[in-house]
């Protein structure tokens, strides 16, 4: 039903909304996420295995919002909200949280990936997110630049 209403919407308008409603997912695990996702595929990028979950000798790391398995990348989306929100700080002050997600991201390091944060201030200007992940060495999926970003 969305779809055949983008019909009546002006031809770019109508490209972003697709894109949108066919990547919507539950996986997402906030709309920064989200967000995120869909600056990914709009710059070319491969789809990404969402919500991971890794292991190492001591057990489990974590689960990453964004995983290319084959390329050995990880982007996390880094907001506010984990950080300040008590729903997802639990009683924990900032300092043990960063702390904390300092660990996480050096045992994700000692499995041999890559790990890429993105924040908003990168998703506003894409450019910043492609760059990263091509120099952590994930290749675009071989389509044309978007023209936005030209």
């Amino acid at each position: 039903m969305l779809l055949a209403e983008l019909e009546s919407a002006g031809p770019r308008a109508a490209v972003k909304a697709r894109l949108a409603i066919t990547a919507a997912t539950g996986m997402s695990g906030s709309p920064g996420e989200s967000s995120c996702r869909l600056t990914l595929a709009e710059l070319g990028f491969p789809a990404p295995v969402l919500q991971a979950a890794h292991y190492d000798a001591d057990g489990l790391i974590g689960y990453t919002d964004f995983f290319w398995p084959e390329h050995g990348v990880v982007v996390e989306f880094d907001g506010v909200a984990k950080y300040v929100r008590e729903e997802y700080t639990r009683g924990r002050n900032t300092a043990d949280l960063v702390l904390a997600e300092k660990r996480r991201e050096d045992r994700l390091r000692a499995l041999g990936y890559v790990v890429i944060r993105v924040d908003w201030r990168d998703l506003r200007e894409p450019t910043r997110v492609r760059t990263k992940l091509l120099k952590a060495g994930l290749p675009l999926r071989g389509i044309r630049e978007p023209e936005w970003l030209r």
